[in-house]
């Protein structure tokens, strides 16, 4: 058997002022005793505690109640109770498979009295009124209350017109059992009563009542019904507190289906007792669920399946539990042999014939998490949605609908039409062929539902037209000659008939193309009725002429390779233009013309009927200019570069930057800077094609930039210097015969005896040229390292860094200073960088620094040295 297992969970309270340890309640009463003019009963309230709750308030030890009777509203009885007893709430079918199950742990507190009430007709109300529902309840708007809705629990006990003085009865009892319930799983809730006189019971939801402004459950605000019932959320209402999902059975009190997502719900359900098949009076219990976020291992299918498309279905477990493990399904299709049996947890399945099948799928086989269920499916494949309708019609004409549905098993036999009007809700039919009259025009989408017999559903649409009046298609107004004749043409896309008027030169004014051949311009009315009674009406007008006029434009000339429209005055219905090679279509009234040859002549004739007339034009075409910028050329920056174009009698330049005159053949660009330049001359000529040409001239100016190395450098006895110059490809080093291995390099190598002063000239192949001099000093001492005995490193710019002079030394590995404790306080390996007197920003103190360096030469040989230096303050 399929278990589907569920709980009751209590809202947990967050105040402590207001009551909101409450998460149900019910009023029962049981007979005593009577008399011929009075009941005793004992009433007792049951109210329900989660006792997981921290912040809640106890059970109230004592509640007010109050009794009213509903002859006229009036209050008989306001008592102060007392709780007698407590009782903890059983757990039952706690399920073995459980992923995150909820800790259950739920008291009920009861307040019993005793009252004798007066026999009266309509009988009494006893109720409990408190205020303050738990925060986040999830089936109110906006997961009220905060301090918001209340309750109210309540009873009506029977008077004589439903339950005569002389006999007993007792109200029906809810069970108080928990279940679990998680979210998105099936469930059943019970919420089945007993009743003590065996009286028939019939169950409903109902909408919970709001309740007052109590605080602490205590002094409780005690009024006569009618209680206003509480407002739910969308998608919740009274009569759907769980969801869509979820229903409650009428004859059982059992709540079953998919619970919703997890949450507290506010339900509440009335019980209608009934005695001989008279009604007696209405119960009900108010109890908050809540929907705990666990799973459950389970199989659950939809309660039946169809297809009606071909023999295969696909299926899945509903659940989507991960405590699914294993899935074994029977298809219940021995034919199909070994594939009526699959292991997959979504199988598809190719049914062996039509017919029903019933299914069932086992999860978990042979364990204690196993669950099991069943369903059907039918297979009634070539199932094909049709329908057919009039359309286009008039607006408020009937349209006719028909179903043409076609099945290849059963028939159909269930429709719903929806014919597409926005903002009502009578533009349905349930019958097979129905008819509808559109009032307004427009395209609707029409929508068909159809089902068969075989339990095969689908939905189809389609667009339909409704128009003003019928579509009508004439003849444009149109020339006649007066020798011709002329048919005109009336059509539309349905049947009908049409009269033409005046009945003037027409050969059949009830023909959709009849023959007319006036004498005189006249206008052709022609009147459209289809079959349904809408009408149109349109006209055709035909002017009469005797001849045609024709006459081209003046001659023109035009830059040869150019299009030119031929211009053409005249009110004939068909051209004909010779030659035909150059133009683009000789049939038009103004064709395009691309004539080659310096002289063209078009001719043209104009028809009307059989009246004509004849016209020419000459087009003579000139050359484009030939635009000629000159030669690309390369001058050198500080010089001036020469522009010369030629083709045409005007010119203009472009960019004027450095040029002396822009509009000119042959302008000077002046002293351009140095780069690419790209001259473009527009050249037009006067006396032929009046439209421009260009053309382009690059003029490049290259700068030669000599650069001789350091401006300064410094040598020892005995020490190479090699030199590197830059910025072309020739070189000349003066003077060029004092100590250097070659002068016409870029990198001679030099063995000075003395200070000197080298010039490097630069020059490129066109003879653009720079200088460059570099100092060089020469020092009688060996390559080494000197570093100053002193330094004062007070910011005022003189002396503040010590650094190494590097003298013949190619390269510096470190330059270090240490403390008088051996701390090191700086280090580098940079030529030219220096010690500023501080250690992490925070100046050192005045006393003897220690230093030391290590380097390489020119001739490779590493060199190390070290030595002390007095910092002043």
């Amino acid at each position: 058997m399929k278990r589907t297992l569920l709980f009751f969970l209590l809202l947990f309270s967050t105040a402590q002022v207001w009551a909101k340890h409450i998460t149900g309640g019910e009023i029962i009463y049981e007979y005593i005793s009577g008399t011929p003019t009075t009941k005793t009963y004992r009433i007792t309230l049951i109210l329900f505690r989660d006792q997981n709750c921290f912040d809640c308030a106890e059970l109230p030890t004592s509640v007010t109640l109050g009794i009213f009777s509903n002859n006229n509203n009036q209050e008989v009885l306001r008592r102060l109770v007392n709780r007698t007893s407590t009782e903890v709430l059983q757990t039952i079918n706690f399920p073995q498979c459980i992923s995150n199950p909820p800790n259950l742990n739920y008291i009920a507190g009861f307040y019993p009295f005793t009252v004798t009430l007066d026999n009266n007709t309509a009988g009494y109300t006893t109720s409990y009124i408190t205020c303050c529902r738990i925060s986040g309840i999830s089936n109110l708007p906006g997961n009220a209350p905060v301090n918001g809705e209340g309750a109210t629990y309540a009873s009506t006990i029977p008077g004589t017109n439903t339950m005569p003085a002389n006999i007993a009865d007792n109200s029906p009892r809810f069970e108080k059992g928990l279940s679990v319930v998680c979210r998105e799983n099936s469930f059943i809730l019970d919420f089945s009563a007993t009743d003590p006189d065996g009286d028939s019971l019939s169950y409903t939801f109902c909408s919970a009542y709001d309740g007052g402004v109590a605080s602490n459950g205590q002094d409780a605000y005690v009024f006569p019904p009618p209680y206003e019932t509480l407002t739910y959320g969308s998608g919740f209402s009274g009569s759907s507190p769980l969801g869509p999902l979820a229903t409650l059975n009428r004859q059982t009190g059992i709540i079953s289906g998919i619970a919703p997502d997890a949450g507290r719900y506010v339900v509440s359900v009335c019980v209608n007792s009934y005695r001989n098949g008279n009604f007696i009076a209405t119960h009900r219990k108010d109890f908050i669920i809540v929907v705990a976020p666990c799973d459950l291992a389970s199989a659950e299918l939809d309660p039946e399946y169809v297809t009606c498309g071909d023999f295969s279905y696909q299926f899945s477990n509903n659940s989507q539990s991960p405590l699914n493990q294993t899935f074994t399904w029977n298809f219940g299709d021995p034919a199909s042999g070994i594939n009526n049996i699959s292991t997959d947890p979504s199988p598809v399945h190719v049914f062996s014939d039509t017919g029903i099948y019933t299914i069932k799928l086992v999860v978990n086989a042979g364990t204690p998490c196993a669950d099991s269920t069943t369903s059907r499916i039918k297979v009634y494949p070539g199932y094909f949605p049709a329908f057919s309708n009039n359309s286009p019609m008039c607006k408020n004409t009937p349209v006719q609908f028909r179903d043409q549905t076609t099945a290849n098993y059963g028939f159909a036999d269930k429709w719903r039409w929806d014919f597409g009007v926005s903002g009502i809700l009578s533009d349905t039919s349930r019958v097979k062929n129905p008819v509808y009259t559109f009032t307004q025009s427009g395209t609707y989408t029409v929508t068909l539902i159809v089902g068969s017999n075989k339990g095969c559903i689908d939905t189809i649409t389609g667009d339909i037209e409704i128009v003003d009046k019928p579509p009508l298609t004439v003849t444009n107004d149109t020339l006649i000659c007066s020798v011709d004749n002329l048919q005109l043409s009336a059509a539309s896309n349905g049947t009908g008939s049409v009269t033409w008027s005046p009945n003037y030169n027409i050969n059949n004014v009830n023909s959709n193309t009849p023959i007319v051949s006036p004498d005189v311009d006249t206008t052709y009315y022609v009147t459209y009725s289809d079959n349904f009674g809408c009408s149109n009406r349109d006209s055709v007008r035909v002017r009469v002429v005797d001849s045609v006029s024709l006459k081209t434009g003046r001659d023109t000339t035009i830059c040869r390779t150019d299009g030119v429209t031929l211009s053409l005055v005249s009110n004939a219905l068909v051209y004909s233009w010779t030659p035909v090679a150059t133009l683009n279509d000789p049939t038009i009234k103004n064709p395009v013309a691309t004539p080659t040859a310096p002289i063209t002549t078009y001719y043209v004739r104009g028809n009307i009927g059989s009246c004509f007339d004849r016209d020419s034009i000459k087009v003579r075409t000139v050359p484009y200019p030939i635009a000629n910028a000159g030669r690309d050329s390369t001058i050198c920056f500080g010089t001036s570069g020469f522009l010369n174009a030629s083709g045409g009698s005007s010119y203009s330049w472009t960019p004027t930057e450095f040029l002396n005159n822009p509009g000119i053949r042959n302008p000077t660009s002046v002293n351009p800077a140095a780069g690419i330049i790209n001259y473009v001359v527009t050249v037009r000529d006067t006396l032929g094609c009046p439209k421009p040409v260009t053309d382009t001239m690059k003029l490049t100016v290259d700068q030669v930039i000599a650069d001789a190395g350091p401006r300064d450098t410094a040598v020892v006895t005995g020490q190479v210097l090699q030199l590197n110059a830059t910025g072309s490809t020739n070189y000349l080093w003066t003077p060029v015969t004092q100590w250097l291995s070659n002068p016409n390099i870029r990198n001679p190598r030099s063995t000075p005896l003395d200070d000197i002063e080298y010039v490097v000239r630069v020059s490129n192949s066109i003879g653009c040229t720079d200088t460059d001099t570099i100092l060089v000093k020469f020092y009688k001492v060996l390559p080494g390292f000197f570093v100053p005995s002193a330094f004062s490193p007070n910011d005022d710019g003189l002396n503040d860094i010590l650094k190494p002079i590097a003298l013949g030394m190619k390269s510096i590995e470190s330059f270090r200073i240490y403390n008088r404790w051996g701390q090191r306080l700086f280090n580098t390996s940079r030529i030219g960088a220096g010690w500023d007197g501080k250690l992490g920003g925070k100046p050192q103190e005045t006393g003897t620094y220690v230093w030391y360096a290590e380097g390489t030469d020119f001739a490779n040989r590493k060199l190390q040295k070290k030595g002390t230096f007095v910092l002043i303050r």
